[in-house]
């Protein structure tokens, strides 16, 4: 089953980069009941 989406609906280039580099800048840790968090930059 295929899905589409509305071209107005996609995030832009630019969004997608920012979200990129979100997650790949940032992590969390989860030990026990603890969320350490930690930026790699």
């Amino acid at each position: 089953m295929s899905y589409s989406t509305h071209e107005e609906m996609r995030p832009s280039e630019k969004t997608l980069r920012l979200i990129r580099q979100f997650a790949y800048t940032y992590r969390s840790v989860h030990i026990g009941e603890i969320t350490e968090y930690y930026c790699l930059n």
